[in-house]
């Protein structure tokens, strides 16, 4: 999550360029309709692909990232129009404050997280998430290829429904499938997360995830959009 040197940003940007929004902040919008100057927060916005999506439809946009490189692509293109619904943070986002939003979005970018942070970011991702607000986003299964990187959170399926105990689960779907990253070929294992806060008060503790990969499992495949690079064997935001 913070900035790698190691890292080629530009040539993930360029390989990524032109992607749809991701279909799982699509299926949010579906439930939330319309922005109307609500507050969403984009975790790990990258070049801001799905950031200019949420403007298009209207929501206030917090946009997060640890690379500024990501950063001046979204900033650039801002339509004028909507440059005051819109705030850039370059920050990692284990430790920007989270504004009060309807909508959080991390796509591909909270297993960056390294675990003995985790619990503390999903409790304050919980508290910043409005009643009757939706977070949307990904886990990393314990059976991904990158599972043996000690900076990253992987989950084990137990783990990701202790996660979400406290919100209505509207979508938990687990996949796996053979794939590319920026960096090569990758074997992803991953978990699709749309869950609703209904609390009127969140409390959000998270519990500890697991760390180590199971060699085996079923496999099965949903497609979640464009994959983010490996950096090196640490973070990545999206």
């Amino acid at each position: 999550m913070d900035q790698d040197d190691e890292t080629d940003w530009a040539g993930y940007y360029a390989w990524s360029s032109g992607r749809e929004p991701r279909p799982l902040l699509l299926a949010a919008y579906q439930e939330l309709g319309d922005g109307a100057g609500r507050m969403a927060i984009d975790l790990g916005c990258g070049e801001g692909t799905d950031a200019l999506e949420l403007l298009a439809r209207g929501w206030t946009v917090t946009a997060v990232d640890a690379e500024p490189i990501g950063l001046a692509s979204l900033r650039a293109r801002v339509p004028t129009r909507a440059t005051e619904r819109v705030q850039l943070v370059c920050a990692s986002f284990t430790q920007v404050d989270l504004p009060r939003a309807h909508l959080i979005h991390a796509g591909f970018s909270l297993p960056f997280c390294p675990p003995p942070e985790f619990p503390a970011l999903w409790t304050r991702i919980r508290r910043a998430l409005a009643p009757g607000g939706i977070f949307a986003g990904q886990l990393f299964g314990t059976r991904d290829s990158w599972a043996g990187d000690p900076s990253m959170t992987f989950h084990a399926r137990h783990d990701v429904q202790a996660v979400l105990a406290d919100l209505q689960i509207l979508r938990l779907s687990e996949t796996e499938r053979d794939g590319q990253a920026f960096s090569g070929p990758k074997h992803w294992h991953t978990f699709d997360i749309l869950a609703r806060n209904l609390a009127s008060s969140p409390t959000g503790i998270a519990r500890p995830p697991a760390t180590r990969a199971s060699p085996t499992g079923p496999a099965s495949y949903f497609e979640t959009g464009l994959s983010p690079p490996q950096r090196g064997m640490s973070g990545f935001v999206a």
